[in-house]
């Protein structure tokens, strides 16, 4: 297998600072919700307490859109790593699994995560959600899920308790460096955020006859200098991607007035 190790984006750290205090973003995701229209849902994780530290409408039903294929791409990856599929296997118009697993994820290639879905079944894929996964208000096969349910698959990635350190990497860099093809992958909560944030995200949308359908954002935000990750799942709907972008630019904001005025402390 070929593994690629993510090339972050240069950024000059002067410094690194420990951020011991907890952030509260619920008055972010307050403001946000407050300020856009449509139909819409926000989930924010702290992985360091644990804790679910901004949240609004998060068990709203949604189409997933390309959501989708964060738990087909799992479920593919687990398959390598027990054995149960060769990763080198080509599958799908000279592409392997490998190459399907990772381009189902970095272009967000339906083709790819659709062969890959009809390998696992759909059926069985929703019994492995449900049963194995303990992910239960999602029915895949239909195409819908929660904020809830993406964040615990979002959370799952982020664990990686089941992958290898060189799987985790692949899938890290499939979610970080994502090339504006036919589409702008990256048009929604990463264009929010500046060079001092990787955001490692996964995308869906659906575009209707004046304005979004479907937009929603799982993304995992590593905030470098502080030594500091959060979980954020955006699902909307009727909501400009440019109003998702702005909700990243305030997390930001947030995260580091709450370092200012601890250090002014």
């Amino acid at each position: 297998m070929k593994v690629v190790t993510p090339d972050p984006a240069p950024v000059e750290i002067t410094e690194t600072i420990e951020v011991t205090k907890q952030i509260d973003l619920q008055p972010v995701v307050d403001n946000w919700t407050k300020s856009v229209g449509g139909t819409k849902s926000v989930l924010i994780y702290d992985p360091i307490t644990n804790k679910t530290i901004a949240s609004y409408n998060p068990e709203q039903r949604y189409n997933t859109a390309s959501l989708c294929k964060l738990f087909v791409v799992y479920e593919g990856y687990l398959r390598i790593e027990n054995g149960t599929w060769n990763g080198e296997d080509y599958i799908m118009r000279g592409k392997t699994r490998y190459a399907c697993l990772d381009l189902a994820i970095r272009e967000s290639n339906s083709p790819c995560a659709e062969s890959l879905w009809n390998e696992i079944g759909h059926a069985e894929l929703d019994r492995i959600i449900k049963e194995e996964y303990g992910i239960t208000n999602s029915l895949i096969s239909s195409l819908t899920s929660t904020p809830g349910d993406i964040l615990k698959i979002m959370q799952m990635y982020y664990k990686h308790e089941k992958f290898s350190d060189g799987v985790w990497n692949t899938i890290k860099d499939s979610m970080l460096n994502q090339p504006v093809t036919t589409y702008d992958w990256r048009r929604g909560l990463p264009k929010g955020f500046s060079n001092r944030v990787d955001v490692y995200n996964k995308v869906g949308w659906k575009w209707g006859n004046r304005d979004w359908d479907i937009y929603h954002d799982a993304a995992i935000l590593d905030f470098k200098e502080l030594d500091r990750k959060f979980i954020v799942v955006v699902m909307t709907n009727h909501v400009a991607s440019q109003k998702i972008a702005e909700l990243g630019t305030a997390i930001e904001n947030a995260v580091y007035a709450a370092l200012n005025e601890e250090k002014a402390q």
